[in-house]
């Protein structure tokens, strides 16, 4: 009984917190210089013709495929296992598959090197959310849970900066040999960080749950009872589709802007890259704006995200219609549809899975729901350059449009009965702002 108490307590000291924050944010940042960075080299290296349009697509297919698979299996680990271990393993690895991306010549091994690699990053994500559940009190870490965001945006920008930087004076391979680089550099980071935020913790009498041998059996199936199937059919398959297609937008649609702004409009491979960091900046204020309208729909997810989607609606509508004819307005206009998206991401994959760390969940509903948008990402990855290459943009376009109203249709038809599981009832003690 002692030991289930340690477990429940929470970091107190505001420096302390912070510093767990602080190497988290790092964590998750690198690994979208690690992740990113095809994305960023894809233009040039079509150009180059080491690729195809169809190849590229099916590498970001699989990466997304595997990550979004893995960030399933890592969810329900990482309310298991220890999650510093998890987080360094995957840097780790992510940081070997970089290094050996820009050594590979063959479009087979590439294939294989990138999927591994969407498998080590998936293992960070989900015990980042535990942590901060367990870890933080609840105002504290519902602050950090939108802050964290900040790492997609800064992430990104990063790795455009950076590739469009070496690809100006180098070639593509340097841009995977500079991110496995960061990647082991931050590695280290994390594992001395980590074990300072552990040994400040356990001197305070706060003990990592899965550090003891005495954590309590029915974590397994949650503290109530409630299985994770019951708690999807509690609520959370309403929301599915609009989470797949919101995986669409702010990762599928994104890893092809610098090659659909190369074709456009003309430019360079390194132009087109640089122009695409506008984005990133833009796709931080949809992570606030989500937070104000989470308060404003009183919790209610799915009523908040309305507002997301049918501005992307409007956005994309332009786009489909005029977009071809001014960079600027094309710019713009994906940023509008990529920040409304990072605003669904932070209502459904940050807050919402807070709403489940009494049935001992938090891992896994998070990593549920990015497993479905990055299904969205792997298949559309895919079919975008199946279709740019068959059909033309135009047509790309359209589709992006029609799956972007079908996730708003979801969601206006399901706002009013949403629930989160089974979770309402206590939801003044699981992440529910006031």
């Amino acid at each position: 009984m002692r030991v289930k108490e340690m477990t429940e307590k929470k970091i107190t000291d505001k420096k302390q917190a912070f510093f767990l924050f602080c190497i988290c944010w790092m964590a998750y940042f690198t690994c979208y210089i690690g992740r990113l960075n095809f994305s960023s080299a894809m233009a040039a290296m079509i150009e180059e013709q080491v690729l195809t349009k169809t190849q590229a697509g099916t590498i970001s297919m699989v990466y997304f495929f595997i990550y979004g698979a893995g960030q399933l299996l890592n969810g329900f680990l990482g309310d298991k296992l220890q999650p510093g271990r998890m987080i360094f393993s995957g840097l780790a690895l992510s940081m070997l598959c970089n290094l050996l991306m820009g050594t590979a010549g063959a479009f087979g091994v590439m294939v294989i090197v990138w999927g591994v690699n969407g498998y080590a990053q998936s293992m960070v994500w989900p015990p980042i959310i535990r942590i901060f559940a367990k870890r933080l009190e609840e105002a504290v870490r519902l602050r950090y849970c939108v802050d964290i965001v900040s790492t997609q945006a800064a992430g990104t920008l990063a790795a455009y900066v950076l590739s469009a930087a070496v690809l100006s004076v180098s070639g593509w391979r340097t841009v995977f040999w500079g991110a496995g680089i960061c990647l082991l550099l931050v590695a280290i980071l994390w594992i001395l960080g980590y074990a300072r935020v552990e040994r400040l913790a356990g001197e305070n009498g706060v003990v990592e749950e899965n550090s003891t041998e005495n954590v309590p059996a029915e974590r397994s199936v949650g503290k109530n009872g409630r299985s994770f199937g019951s708690l999807l059919l509690g609520g959370l398959w309403l929301i599915i589709l609009p989470v797949v297609v919101h995986g669409i937008l702010k990762d599928g649609v994104t890893s092809w802007v610098p090659t659909y702004i190369l074709e456009t409009f003309h430019t360079s491979a390194s132009l087109s890259v640089l122009v695409t960091t506008v984005l990133p900046i833009v796709n931080l204020s949809g992570a606030y704006l989500a937070r104000a309208l989470y308060r404003k729909c009183a919790g209610n997810e799915v009523r908040a995200s309305v507002v997301f989607f049918s501005v992307s609606v409007a956005a994309l509508s332009i786009l489909w219609l005029a977009g071809s004819f001014s960079m600027a307005l094309t710019v713009a206009l994906l940023a509008v549809i990529t920040a409304s998206m990072m605003g669904v991401n932070t209502l459904f994959v940050n807050l919402l899975p807070l709403r489940y760390e009494k049935e001992g969940k938090v891992s896994s509903v998070s990593g549920f729901l990015n497993a479905c948008a990055y299904i969205g990402t792997a298949v559309s990855t895919f079919t975008i350059g199946v279709m740019v290459e068959s059909l033309g943009w135009g047509v790309t376009v359209g589709s992006w449009l029609a799956v972007t109203a079908a996730g708003l249709v979801v969601c206006l038809a399901v706002k009013g009965r949403y629930r989160t599981g089974e979770t309402q009832s206590s939801d003044s003690g699981s992440g529910a702002v006031s």
